[in-house]
């Protein structure tokens, strides 16, 4: 590393031994791009200067007045990440639109639930906001709830919240808390992972948590995984986090159907069972943290841990979250979650009439087909609901009677809602929900 004279002597008399080391001297300086803690006094436009007085060392080029910064060459965890006119420069380029793969990434979307409070049992995932699913496991934490609220960074309005109830003693080694979505394999076919040439993905988010210190986003399938830590420096504060250059998987089995194909793990806690000290590196098992993870979240009651504006996408270098419509971003959740419930109104029995499915009645016998608009990820499970009392039947409001309901063929693109015991001319009301999740 040097900041060697590069104009070699024109003038003047030097002997063959001079003239080799001046030669060596600047292309040592050349070779390391002018390296130093210092710039270089003279620079010309398009000169290029490794800042070595950052940790790590910092590549920066000459723009005729000032010195831009390029990328960070980290040495110790072989890993590059690039200043904002490079990853610009890169992002002109790239795909617009849908580039991001997580679905309601930042949480506005809560068809199953509108914002109520879920009480988690211990090893029971469950869906929360669409698309999410929130896991613990703990013999000694009373309770975990998860809940989509309406605190957020600037620019986004709602994140997902889990908070701890009584905390535990102590955390076990198969204990954990994290929030997954998984991936559909027709949305991640093109990472190419499971054969040479896969692409490198970058993950970034914003978090918010009572608790700080290190914990884990890592990508995986269930029995490989790629670990990475992130840093919670305050608490009760938003921070942006951005994991860029993951490698892609070369090998392993990455579905790219309707399956999932890739899950991504914001993991507030794990026990020594699912911890590593391999990072950023593909291997095989279930890994969900590093051996550095902060698992404090579980043993404080009352501990928070928010997450919002998720991004996973393909590329070196993670770009800003995409802003979709709310259109689009409730289609894409409706290929996996629909209900006839207005918006605002959990799927529950007993619980209005408003939006649902209706048929007038011919004879006794009756039924509706009704199309889903978007075309589900699979068949969907129908469940039912009666809009006027707590049964799962048809609501027959010219009787204010209940009428049995069965859910007859089902395919991703439509279902059929039968019923019996009404007379020609009632009307018949109920509700349901189709659920096509991975």
């Amino acid at each position: 590393m040097s900041q060697n004279p590069t104009v070699l002597p024109t003038t003047g008399t030097v002997s063959g031994l001079q003239m080799t080391q001046k030669t060596n001297d600047a292309l040592d300086t050349l070779n390391t791009h002018w390296s130093g803690a210092s710039a270089p006094a003279t620079p010309e436009q398009y000169q290029f200067w490794e800042d070595t007085s950052t940790t790590p060392a910092t590549l920066r080029q000459y723009d005729g007045s000032q010195w831009v910064f390029l990328w960070t060459l980290d040495s110790s965890n072989h890993r590059m990440s690039l200043g904002a006119a490079t990853a610009s420069a890169i992002n002109e380029n790239a795909p617009s639109g849908n580039w991001n793969r997580i679905i309601n990434g930042d949480m506005r979307i809560d068809q199953a639930n509108e914002g109520a409070s879920l009480t988690l049992a211990s090893n029971s995932p469950v869906y929360t906001v669409d698309q999410w699913i929130a896991r613990y496991i703990s013999a000694g934490a009373g309770s975990v709830t998860a809940q989509r609220v309406a605190d957020a960074p600037v620019g986004f309005t709602h994140s997902l919240k889990a908070t701890v109830g009584t905390g535990a003693g102590s955390v076990g080694a198969t204990d954990l808390l994290y929030l997954q979505q998984p991936v559909e394999g027709l949305n991640v076919y093109d990472f190419g992972y499971g054969a040479a040439g896969a692409t490198p993905t970058s993950v970034s988010f914003w978090v918010k948590s009572s608790v700080t210190g290190t914990f884990a986003a890592v990508l995986g399938n269930g029995s490989r995984a790629a670990v990475n830590t992130f840093t919670i420096s305050a608490a009760n504060t938003w921070e942006k986090k951005t994991i860029n250059n993951i490698p892609g998987d070369t090998t392993g089995t990455w579905p790219t159907d309707t399956s999932a194909g890739l899950t991504l793990y914001i993991v507030a806690a794990a026990g020594s069972t699912y911890q590593t000290a391999t990072l950023n590196t593909w291997q095989a098992g279930f890994f969900l943290a590093s051996t550095s993870q902060t698992n404090t979240l579980l043993t404080t009651s009352g501990a928070t841990f928010q997450l919002t504006g998720v991004k996973l996408e393909p590329g070196v270098q993670a770009t800003p979250f995409e802003r979709l419509l709310y259109t689009t971003a409730f289609n894409q959740c409706r290929r996996y979650y629909c209900k006839t419930f207005p918006s605002g109104t959990a799927p529950a029995q007993n619980a209005g009439t408003a939006g649902a499915l209706f048929n007038s009645a011919a004879a006794s016998g009756f039924g509706s087909s009704y199309e889903f608009g978007v075309p589900m990820r699979a068949a969907p499970t129908i469940t039912t609901f009666n809009p006027s009392a707590s049964n799962a039947n048809w609501r027959d409001v010219t009787a204010a009677a209940d009428r049995t309901a069965t859910v007859g063929t089902t395919s991703p693109d439509r279902c059929n809602i039968s019923g019996s015991g009404s007379a020609a001319g009632n009307a018949n009301l109920i509700h349901f929900t189709a659920n096509a999740r991975l």
